[in-house]
């Protein structure tokens, strides 16, 4: 699994995801294990677990592991299994024990550990000769993430820097998996031969031979790439070397070349088959995607709360977050049991994005009903859409003891339902993260090589560039070429990425990012307190003053919260000009902090990854490369705190704009739409300059050509 942990739930949930195996691998296959625990209110004798195999049923079990964990294993018949991808479906059906309510089906869940489940192989498996399918058929390790222990021994030379990062990248594209976490380290210090974790060994022959039993064969003729056992034999490992770093350098890119994309070719999906099964198609305006397509089967469903999802992908360049509709074009049935009040919601990335009420009783057949969805919950990269229905019958106010386990479908939802995007803008904008987690932009879009700046060369450092450029290149779909540079002002006003201690960064960096230019003294100050600031007089006045402000305070929210829910206004609409930006100063609490802004003068876009210390920017980067966090990235500045697990991001107020890679009139015409959409008071204010100039020219024109005294 690709998880710690699989939730599914409702009354009805679905998970699907791809695995890689060997030819090796699909021949010894033998059974699979799941281990689950479910909610005391799930009702053993009508809730089901289900999983399929390639399309294939493995096995059925009763939900009933409410009092702890419990492991099953189901054999795996021969032929199921094969070389390259297979397919898993996980389906639960749950019932609840008393309730009938709609509120009560938020309490079923069953939890599918990952510790716990697995696919075994029978006895003497041989271990693949390919390098590139040992990591294509790596998984997860029980914590859901997937870890490459890279063995450098001779580290610490600029010019190792770029292949090290490039053959970090490559991994983490061919394996594919959404939790890649790298260490740099330059001796084995444990073996990584458990599920989910690979040793790399990458350096001369000379270097490896002091830590390594053997070597491959031609190490000291020239660039190898091989599969060797683990210095205790009982796992693999991947061995890159040669005579001379030039020769390893050779290897990485004969290793790597298999991932290479060239940049001006259009990508067609994001991959996210490794925990979420299809791929995510990208969607760049005008396209009509069956449910089919996107992975939803037709499905009858007899229970209150009916919940699927799929997943689409937006470029970069995505600029529609103020005007324009998608549309799901329903093709779907309920029964004559379902009464006025049920109603379908559709949800974006978890916002609530539109609900239709289902008003006409005694059943009914939708047949590509159009359902609107506004595209401001829409964000460059991978994009989750959730369709639930929730059926309201007058027997579930009654509840009798057989009403809820009853087989008769309520609703069906059919695969030839269809998800359009319309036409959109295209225009890319800086600073934002969001298009940096979503695509990698702007360093996968460009031909030159970033600038890298790192402050030291040393593990906990280079272990934080591959762990933020590995998954940059996984939502990229290739490597990204970068160029370190010994000191920050060999920069210059191109493209960079700065990783380095908060005291490393430079001061005119952090003054470009707009960040607070005290930050190394600031983020964790000392400690010490100032026992005298405690002893201040209490003073009346002081209490009127803040009471009094407060009440101001709390009705300048209310007005704008009202604005901002009864007629969609915000504050960055209701402005001329961009408003200004405050120094960024993370809370003492954050581990990290991921920024972007522009270059010097503006031509290049430099973001920072920094941390108050180098331990914590190796740690805390292993956690920001999760895919749940990963997923929550965007503004300008971006902090993480691992003890709170807690994310806060700021938004970009002075935004910048990227020339359009679309130079029709239509996007054009698109682009204005967008904009003048965000600027309200811009739009009412040429709309009242415009109707002035046609009064003013109206009585101009009718004095000189009307009636004459």
């Amino acid at each position: 699994m690709s998880a710690e942990t699989l939730a599914l739930t409702g009354e009805f949930a679905r998970s699907s995801w791809a695995i890689y195996l060997t030819a090796e691998q699909a021949q010894a296959g033998h059974s699979v294990t799941l281990s689950y625990q479910n909610a005391i209110v799930v009702a053993p004798e009508t809730s089901s677990l289900t999983l399929f195999i390639n399309n294939r049923r493995i096995g059925e079990e009763n939900i009933s592991a409410s009092n702890g964990t419990k492991s099953i294993t189901w054999t795996i018949p021969d032929g199921v299994l094969r070389a390259g991808g297979n397919d898993l479906d996980l389906v639960v059906s749950q019932r609840h024990r008393t309730d009938c309510d709609i509120r009560s089906t938020y309490d079923l869940w069953t939890e599918v550990d990952g510790a716990g489940s697995y696919l075994e192989f029978r006895p003497y498996l041989k271990a693949t000769t390919s390098a590139v399918e040992a990591v294509q058929a790596l998984g997860a390790d029980a914590e859901g993430r997937t870890r490459f222990q890279m063995i450098v021994p001779s580290l610490g030379a600029l010019e190792q820097v770029a292949p090290l990062l490039r053959v970090s990248q490559a991994l983490a594209v061919m394996s594919g998996m959404p939790n890649p976490e790298f260490a740099f380290q330059p001796r084995i210090e444990a073996e990584a031969a458990s599920p989910g974790q690979m040793t790399v060994a990458i350096g001369t022959a000379a270097d490896l031979e002091e830590i390594l039993t053997g070597l491959p064969p031609g190490a000291e003729a020239g660039p190898v790439t091989s599969v060797l056992p683990s210095t205790d034999g009982t796992g693999s490992m991947i061995v890159i070397t040669g005579p001379t770093w030039s020769d390893v350098g050779r290897a990485i890119d004969t290793f790597s070349a298999p991932v290479l994309r060239p940049l001006t070719a259009r990508r067609e999906s994001l991959t996210t088959d490794r925990w979420h099964r299809p791929n995510a198609r990208f969607v760049f305006g005008g396209e009509r995607l069956s449910l089919s397509e996107l992975g939803i089967p037709s499905t009858e469903f007899s229970g209150r709360r009916f919940r699927s999802s799929f997943n689409i992908a937006l470029p970069s360049d995505f600029y529609a977050g103020a005007y324009g509709e998608a549309v799901l074009y329903l093709d779907a049935a309920y029964s004559g049991s379902v009464t006025a009040g049920s109603q379908i919601n559709i949800y974006v990335n978890g916002n609530i994005a539109s609900t239709v009420p289902i008003t006409e009783e005694g059943g009914g057949i939708l047949r590509q009903a159009p359902i609107r969805i506004t595209m401001r919950h829409l964000r460059p990269g991978l994009n989750r859409i959730d369709m639930e229905a929730v059926l309201i019958a007058e027997a579930d106010a009654i509840c009798a003891p057989t009403s809820d386990s009853s087989p008769e479908p309520r609703f069906a939802l059919f695969d030839s339902s269809s998800f359009y995007v319309p036409k959109y803008a295209r225009l890319g904008q800086t600073p934002n993260l969001a298009g940096l987690s979503g695509t990698g932009f702007p360093y996968s879009r460009q031909e030159q090589p970033t600038a890298l700046f790192l402050d030291r060369i040393r593990e906990e450092t280079l272990s934080a560039a591959a762990n933020i450029l590995g998954k940059m290149a996984q939502v990229a779909g290739t490597p990204i070429a970068v160029e370190p540079v010994s000191a920050a002002n060999a920069v210059g006003a191109r493209h960079a990425i700065f990783v380095a201690r908060a005291d490393q960064i430079p001061a005119n960096v952090l003054a470009q990012l707009n960040l607070n230019q005290e930050l190394a003294s600031s983020w964790r100050p000392a400690t010490d307190q100032d026992l005298s600031s405690m002893d201040s007089p209490v003073s009346l006045d002081d209490w009127r003053e803040r009471m009094e402000g407060g009440t101001v305070a709390q009705r300048i929210s209310a007005a704008r919260a009202w604005l901002r829910e009864k007629l969609d206004f915000t504050e960055g609409a209701l402005r001329f000009l961009p408003g200004s930006e405050t120094a960024f100063t993370p809370e003492m609490e954050d581990d990290l902090l991921l920024a972007q802004g522009p270059a010097l003068n503006g031509a290049g876009i430099w973001t920072v990854l920094t941390a108050p210390e180098t331990q914590d920017l190796a740690l805390a980067s292993g956690e920001l490369v999760r895919q749940d966090i990963w997923q929550q990235v965007e503004g300008r500045a971006f902090s993480y705190s691992r003890a709170r697990n807690e994310v806060r991001a700021v938004e970009a107020r002075n935004l910048s704009f990227l020339a359009p890679v679309d130079n029709t009139f239509s996007n054009y015409r698109l682009i204005a739409a967008n904009w003048l959409s965000t600027n309200l008071l811009s739009y009412a204010a040429a709309i009242v300059i415009l109707s002035c100039l046609l009064g003013l020219t109206t009585a101009s024109l009718l004095r000189w050509l009307g009636r004459q005294q």
